[in-house]
């Protein structure tokens, strides 16, 4: 089957495989229940980062688990339906192996494209506006290919405990300031939209991932910012059929 026409609908933030919620498979099953819910009426998805909690492609070594939704991520694209992920802070290194086993589409930093007439902006949310040097710092680090070799050349033994410790210890401290304060979480994200604005007044809409919060702003009248919200706490998308842009949650 070859879909060539249909829904744009936009994700982000699973983190498959963490530790700091009740139950992990039942998070990775109810997005393979979204997944089949539209899956009669996508054109594309995009991913916006953090679909994973931790994610390194060794050569000849992939984490563990997610055996569901890379599944059914496979059927999609069987059916025609585009996939991207785009990388988040937590997911960095995908390399090869999702566009070789699904025909993913991975996108390394932020994107502008038109889908369905209309001008977007994607980001994961990380990469953009201004952040501490000790933050950049880490950035630069994880994205260096020299790093990157000299990482893979650690047993998965001891890089994935590392991750997934630092994973959790990082969430835990960060999970107060990030459901209660809406304007540290997003105000930074207005000053990038308002600057891509400046020299691109086309766009339409811009979104982003990487906050864990449903926030849906209008910038000016022609523009809108919106945050996809979470598969953890939310389980929530945006889709767009030409027309009306949406942002939701999943109840199924």
């Amino acid at each position: 089957m070859t879909q060539t026409s249909g829904n744009i609908y936009f994700a982000a933030d699973a983190h498959l495989g963490n530790r700091y919620i009740t139950d992990p498979m039942e998070t990775e099953k109810k997005l393979v229940r979204w997944l089949d819910s539209i899956k009669d009426d996508a054109q594309a998805i995009y991913f916006l980062g953090d679909m994973f909690d931790y994610w390194y492609e060794y050569k000849y070594v992939v984490p563990k688990g997610h055996v569901r939704f890379l599944g059914k991520l496979a059927e999609l694209a069987d059916r025609g339906i585009e996939i991207h992920l785009m990388i988040g802070n937590h997911d960095i290194w995908m390399f090869d192996y999702l566009p070789a086993e699904i025909g993913a589409t991975i996108h390394q930093g932020p994107l502008t494209i038109n889908l369905l007439g209309a001008q977007f902006l994607l980001a994961h949310g990380d990469e953009v506006g201004k952040h501490t040097f000790g933050f950049r710092f880490l950035q630069s680090l994880f994205r260096n290919k020299i790093c990157q070799f000299l990482y893979a050349g650690i047993h998965p033994r001891w890089t994935f405990g590392l991750a997934r410790r630092w994973s959790y210890n990082s969430r835990k401290k960060g999970m107060p300031e990030m459901s209660e304060n809406l304007e540290w979480s997003v105000g930074y994200l207005i000053d990038y939209a308002k600057q891509c604005l400046s020299s691109n007044p086309e766009i339409r809409f811009l979104i982003f991932g990487h906050q864990h919060k449903m926030v849906d702003m209008q910038l000016s009248p022609t523009t809108r910012l919106l945050v996809t919200g979470d598969w953890m706490k939310y389980f929530s998308y945006i889709r767009w059929d030409g027309n009306d842009l949406t942002l939701t949650r999943f109840e199924g």
